[in-house]
């Protein structure tokens, strides 16, 4: 038999979970959908569907006991995406925000624009909105 997937969330190691998750609130419009002193999980949408696939991002304390040993240390080898309405709108939020922006939103040659940036925790983050090209 095989496995059925429900849920797909992906953590960041934080030194500051509120800094982190305020980041992803305020510039992606994610919303806290369970909340502790050393885990916060956001969603699109702001709560589990009925049944339907749910994305989630965790934000997890970097030291806590729950974390693998095998993932401590410097995130490397990967980025995340997250696609929002107004890429443009995202990078004068993020530019408000003081955020560290590697690169302006670019239209790239296969329909989107997209702005890179690191989170406070140093992760590389993709924000991009679907363009016509």
């Amino acid at each position: 038999m095989t496995q059925r997937t429900n849920r797909i969330i992906f953590n960041i190691l934080a030194k500051d979970i509120e800094e982190t998750a305020a980041f992803y609130e305020t510039l992606c419009g994610l919303k806290r959908i369970y909340t502790s002193d050393w885990y916060i999980v956001l969603s699109p949408d702001g709560g589990l569907g009925d049944g339907a696939l749910n994305y989630e991002l965790g934000i997890i304390d970097e030291v806590h006991r729950v974390v693998p040993t095998a993932s401590r240390g410097m995130f490397a080898g990967g980025y995340l995406t997250l696609v929002v309405d107004d890429v443009e709108q995202a990078f004068l939020e993020a530019r408000r925000m003081g955020a560290d922006v590697v690169q302006e939103p670019t239209p790239l040659d296969y329909g989107q624009t997209q702005m890179i940036l690191r989170d406070p925790n140093g992760v590389v983050v993709d924000i991009s909105t679907p363009t016509e090209h």
